[in-house]
């Protein structure tokens, strides 16, 4: 070890893992929340990446002759989600590459049940959305601004597609928007299609906002997705959950019908044809996560912050129980130095460059006060 230790290759890691430790303190612009690994996540990480190579393909609940894989693990850590979102006994899912992946999954899945339906969803959507939407008959619904969806345009298309096509509506919803961090109004929307009897079905994007623990309070929970008319929900890993893999959760409320692939012995219901897990480590954090005992560590710093704000009379934006904040953006010295994602947006018929910063219980006192403090010398 001494010698490794001592190699260019380790020195150059090791200064590389430094910096972006370093950054991390300074990164306000993009959902991750860096939560320590626990010790024993730590050495599981260490056991997965030191062991033969295991592949999770086909679908979560079957096996082929193929036997190094992780899959009662996977179906642990989909377990523990179903459970926060109370997606009923008949529960399916998997772990996908990351949200994009996920959503695509949510979508695939809308057309299985509905095959001559129209994907419906917001001009707020992770991008993501709109990318797999061109593969499917689609309509994009344009914002009231900051990010809330144009309930009016969307039940006038999804009624009259359906009235004169016999179209069933297949919505991508939001849970935590991208820019404001909005979430649509789902009960409203599943309202609206029971009233009418319009077929559908409902994925719900929850890449940062379902990450979040259902015991913290004033944050934006989601639960009892089942008896709400919810088909499946998405969360990243590497978002709220902490985990340093990019990975996302899908969970469904059923399992879909797959293909019969006769390579692998068993059902192609997932998007991606192989997936490699850590999965010990996985569920380990997650388990951890989902089992936090403060109820305060989500809004605490959120509060602090926008105390910060008003003290220092800072214009900004924060929609319900969200910890975006959504400001007039500073100079380029200042977004680079805090990594904040800046983005033009229509306010009152003139366009804005605006920049969002996100809270986490991650960050510090100092940081904040540093970052509040910048931001009041520019104005």
């Amino acid at each position: 070890m001494d010698k490794l230790e001592n190699s260019t290759d380790w020195a150059e890691a090791e200064a590389f893992y430094a910096h972006n430790r370093e950054l991390a303190r300074y990164m306000f612009g993009y959902p991750a929340y860096y939560r320590p690994l626990s010790p024993l996540t730590q050495k599981l990480l260490l056991l997965h990446y030191t062991s033969p190579f295991s592949n999770n393909c086909g679908d979560i609940e079957e096996r082929g002759n193929y036997a190094m894989d992780t899959k009662d693990m996977e179906k642990r850590i989909v377990g523990l989600y179903a459970d926060k979102f109370d997606m009923g006994e008949n529960f399916w899912g998997y772990i996908t590459s990351g949200g994009s992946e996920s959503n695509n999954c949510g979508i695939a899945l809308s057309f299985l049940k509905n095959p001559n339906g129209i994907l419906y969803y917001s001009a707020a959507s992770h991008y993501s959305v709109e990318k797999y939407a061109e593969r499917y008959p689609h309509r994009e619904i344009q914002t009231l601004g900051k990010d809330v969806m144009n309930l009016d345009i969307l039940f006038e298309k999804i009624e009259k597609n359906y009235h004169t096509k016999g179209a069933p509506a297949n919505l991508i919803l939001t849970h935590g928007t991208t820019r404001y961090g909005a979430s649509d109004p789902i009960d409203q929307i599943v309202a609206f299609l029971r009233a009418k009897n319009i077929p559908h079905y409902i994925h719900v994007d929850a890449a940062l906002f379902g990450g979040i623990q259902n015991n913290q309070e004033g944050a934006p929970k989601l639960t009892n997705c089942k008896e709400r008319g919810i088909n499946s929900v998405s969360v990243s890993l590497h978002k709220y959950v902490g985990f340093p893999d990019v990975k996302s959760v899908f969970v469904a409320t059923e399992k879909p019908l797959g293909k019969s692939v006769a390579y692998i012995g068993q059902h192609d219901t997932a998007v991606s044809g192989s997936r490699s897990i850590p999965a010990y480590a996985l569920y380990n954090h997650v388990r951890e996560h989902l089992q936090e005992p403060r109820t305060d560590l989500y809004q605490t710093n959120i509060l602090f912050f926008e105390k910060l704000l008003q003290d220092a009379q800072i214009p900004y934006y924060r929609a319900e129980c969200s910890n975006t904040f959504v400001i007039d953006a500073p100079s380029n010295e200042l977004a680079k130095k805090y990594q904040l994602s800046c983005f033009d947006d229509l306010e009152n018929g003139v366009w804005k460059q605006k920049a969002h910063i996100l809270i986490f219980p991650s960050h510090r006192e100092q940081e904040m006060r540093a970052l509040a403090n910048d931001l009041k010398m520019e104005q």
